[in-house]
């Protein structure tokens, strides 16, 4: 039998950057913005805006110089200005026309972050355009309103409110306002544009498989970084999928003899690849129908089966989670979502009203968490990271599917002002790769609030630790404020490389936390960020 040969991928770590999963380009890790972020890096000026659509003389072809001529449409040259004050003017006249042109590119500043907004800025629906909460029996308009950016304007109050204060004041409460309200014009409702959004190019674009696919002539198939680490070097390959490893990540006192398969291609019970495997619905681990030291329900879901009774109720737990508005102190609420292309329980109206919201709040939640994060791309799959996690992206790469990830976010009203990824293993472990805070609500604790909200729900799943990564100017912050701890015993290092968890780079440090008690959530943040 031979020995098993090592793959040295040092010569492929050089595509590209990998900024990791844990922060943006130049800032640490800031896991828990309510500390303050420091800005984005600023881009160097240009000697000259630029503008889509619009081209500048000097960018390139036939305006490439300064000195080029301009042609008239019949083809003749412009003659140059006779007396240097028409010269002054024709450079003042073209300045105008410049500034002009730019101002067609309007800018628009960002306020809310609202499934209203959203669709606004997609041009599904058009910024102060009247719309009407119509009774659907009989057809009759309840109010009417004006749809902002900052919500919608009721014409009777002559104030901004959200979708839900809308409703009550057409002296309803349907809990599906969305699918009431209309555009006046078109008579669509916001639950139909609501779909219409959701269909644009650009979601779709958003929400793909992240498909990997090597070269046409590749000998070597396999992934060109370590699954805990993300580094190349002398690599451990699956025989059976493109995971890749380094022996003493995974704890190998010695090279394997002949063919070596990973830990997830293979039973999670007995460890061996003999017969037909079954995919487990939550922690998504490979087993034996027999293997199981837990009961099996036969009942289950024909979308879904799982390796035992505790990850079926973990997933049937979050399933009853999602979408539903848990309503906190001071008009703040906080809901489980996760994208989903068909109706979560059945077909039931509920169901798809549901179905649709949450992966609206899907959308809105990656706008909230590009801008607490600069890209994080995958230096040797440029998969962006940040983005895939919220839509839950799978992928034919372990390392890159990010398939069972969910999306805690809080919101004030109509907005959402904090989002988080978490990701639930099976019982012993949850991972929580990001959590942001918009820049205006920073420092008021409302990452604090989310984060005992998500430890409160995995408390009551039986869940025992959540790990989070931190950058090491940070570890005292979450350690003091939020009693992590470093994770430095073998032990624990050892049954945690068993799991795919989002990997970082090797400055970043993994923390964890034991969830033996329910959080407070009726306890409000601290008072001073000094406090946090």
């Amino acid at each position: 039998m031979m020995t098993y040969n090592l793959r040295n991928r040092n010569s492929l770590n050089t595509r590209g950057t990998y900024f990791g999963s844990s922060g943006s380009d130049t800032e640490s890790y800031d896991s828990d913005p309510d500390f303050g972020t420091p800005t984005r890096a600023r881009r160097p000026r240009r000697s000259l805006p630029r503008a889509a659509g619009i081209r500048i003389p000097g960018s390139e072809g036939e305006n490439s110089g300064w000195n080029t001529q301009r042609k008239r449409s019949g083809g003749r040259p412009l003659r140059s200005s006779g007396t240097r004050e028409e010269h002054r003017r024709g450079l003042t006249e073209r300045h105008k026309r410049r500034r002009t042109n730019f101002s067609l590119v309007p800018h628009v500043p960002v306020t809310k972050r609202s499934v209203v907004s959203w669709m606004i800025g997609l041009g599904i629906v058009k910024a102060n355009e009247v719309v009407w909460y119509v009774d659907k029996p009989s057809g009759n308009i309840l109010a009417e309103g004006i749809a902002t950016r900052e919500g919608i304007h009721c014409i009777c109050c002559s104030r901004l409110v959200t979708v839900r204060e809308f409703e009550v004041h057409a002296g309803r409460k349907t809990n599906r306002p969305y699918e009431h309200i209309v555009r006046a014009v078109s008579q669509r409702s916001l639950l139909a544009c609501q779909i219409k959004a959701w269909e644009h190019k650009d979601e779709q674009e958003r929400r793909k498989f992240n498909y990997i696919q090597p070269a046409p002539k590749a000998v070597d198939k396999n992934d060109d970084a370590c699954m805990i680490c993300a580094d190349g070097g002398d690599l451990v390959c699956c025989e059976n999928c493109p995971s890749t490893f380094h022996a003493k990540c995974i704890f190998m006192e010695s090279i394997p003899q002949g063919e070596w398969l990973c830990f997830y291609c293979v039973c999670k019970y007995c460890g061996t690849a003999n017969g037909m495997l079954k995919k487990c619905g939550q922690c998504e681990k490979l087993y034996h129908s027999n293997c199981g030291g837990e009961n099996l329900n036969l009942m289950n879901n024909a979308a879904y089966v799982f390796c035992g009774k505790s990850c079926m109720q973990i997933h049937e737990k979050f399933q009853r989670l999602l979408g539903v508005r848990n309503d906190l102190r001071d008009g703040l609420s906080w809901t489980l979502i996760q994208r989903r292309n068909q109706p979560l329980n059945g077909s039931s109206a509920d169901d798809n009203y549901t179905r649709i919201e949450c992966n609206s709040k899907i959308a809105v939640a990656w706008q909230v968490m590009n801008e607490c994060f600069l890209s994080t791309i995958d230096r040797h799959t440029r998969a962006n990271i940040v983005q895939s996690i919220v839509y839950n992206r799978g992928s034919n790469f372990t390392r890159i599917n990010y398939g069972g990830f969910y999306t805690a976010i809080l919101e004030k009203g109509d907005e959402i002002i904090c989002a988080a990824s978490i990701r639930v293993h099976g019982k012993l472990l949850a991972e929580m790769p990001f959590i942001g805070t918009r820049e205006r609500y920073r420092r008021q604790g409302m990452a604090n609030i989310l984060e005992k909200c998500i430890e409160s729900t995995l408390c009551s799943m039986d869940i025992e630790k959540l790990v989070i990564p931190s950058m090491n100017d940070l570890t005292s912050m979450w350690m003091d404020k939020y009693f992590f701890a470093r994770i430095e015993d073998e032990s624990l290092k050892q049954a945690l490389s068993v799991y795919n968890m989002v990997m970082f780079p090797a400055q970043v440090v993994k923390l964890h936390k034991t969830l033996a008690m329910l959080p407070d959530l009726n306890q409000g943040p601290p008072e001073s960020a000094e406090e946090l």
